[in-house]
């Protein structure tokens, strides 16, 4: 039997004066098709999966049961408790990654002093080839400078310039091109050693629990 929930509601309160202390079976209560709420002993199948409500005699709802969820939403959950598990795998790997760091860092320099020498030697090695590299550029332009020299007297000469000397003279630019983006990666690559001991240096003194000297 089905009854809609104002009804519904009536009849509890009618058969609560009637039969004081009497007790009565839960009611199933859902929302039809039209979006009218019904009640009743069982719940109709084309209605099973919608959210249903059980009430006790006096009309106040004991339980709900939620509706079924559609695929869509299944699919939505099951995506976001994979992202949630990958993030707390993410951050306990982060975690571990970083403990081990700190050991290494621990071991490897028993002093801050050994820490920064350390950096001066790794930083100073860079500065090294940056030099070296530098001093070839600088010879490299100055045999270039020495062939457009030459290039531009023969053409005041009105002389053709030998394809030989034209390929010299772009092979030479190409070198110190190359060599130019060389020591840029290599200032970069500076930089970067730079601001990873300045880390290392900041968590060596939180570990060992040190003020800067």
């Amino acid at each position: 039997m089905r009854f809609h929930a104002p009804r519904l509601a009536a009849l509890f309160i009618t058969l609560g004066l009637v039969l004081p202390g009497s007790t009565f079976a839960a009611i199933k209560c859902w929302t039809n098709k039209d979006g009218v709420r019904e009640c009743g002993n069982v719940v109709p199948p084309e209605y099973a999966q919608q959210e249903t409500r059980t009430v006790n005699p006096r009309g106040i709802t004991v339980e709900v049961r939620e509706r079924a969820k559609t695929p869509e939403e299944q699919e939505q959950e099951r995506a976001a408790k994979e992202a949630e598990e990958a993030r707390i795998a993410e951050e306990r790997k982060r975690q571990q990654d970083k403990a081990a760091y700190d050991r290494v860092l621990l071991s490897t320099f028993t002093t801050e002093q050994e820490l920064l020498a350390s950096r001066d030697r790794a930083t100073g090695a860079v500065d090294a080839t940056i030099e070296i590299s530098g001093a070839t550029v600088n010879a490299l332009n100055r045999k270039l400078d020495e062939m457009k020299r030459r290039a531009a007297g023969l053409e005041r000469a009105g002389n053709p310039i030998p394809a030989e000397l034209k390929e010299d003279v772009a092979s030479l630019e190409r070198q110190i091109d190359d060599k130019m983006q060389y020591i840029e990666s290599k200032k970069q690559e500076k930089a970067q050693l730079l601001q990873k001991y300045e880390a290392d240096l900041q968590r060596y003194r939180e570990l060992k629990g040190t003020h800067p000297q």
